[in-house]
């Protein structure tokens, strides 16, 4: 059995709703980019919640932390490969052992 329109209440239910579901025809919907509605009360309403939701989006913490990540993993490896081409002759902290160590005598 199909549902009747609640507006006319005589022809059958095309849509449903997007704010309240409730079933309407095509004649009687409201229609927005956002969908059928079965009033402009409603469709208001829908864009207010929907406006809303986006105006109050939480931000993600994570996604800060993740591009600083990827940044230091980046110029890391910008870094290495400068590097290992030669444009970068010595740096601090980071040494290359040729010899190896002596150990101390006992005492």
């Amino acid at each position: 059995m199909q549902s009747k329109c609640i507006v006319c209440h005589d022809k059958p239910a095309v849509f449903r709703c997007i704010q309240c579901h409730k079933p309407v025809c095509d004649d009687c919907s409201f229609k927005t980019e956002h969908g059928a509605f079965c009033s402009r009360e409603c469709a208001v309403m829908y864009r207010d919640f929907k406006r809303s939701q986006r105006d109050s989006a939480p931000r993600r913490p994570g996604r800060l932390l993740a591009r600083l990540v990827a940044l230091i993993l980046v110029a890391g490896l910008v870094v290495a490969a400068l590097y290992k081409m030669g444009i970068i002759k010595d740096i601090p902290g980071l040494t290359t052992r040729t010899e190896a160590p002596q150990a101390r005598p006992a005492e």
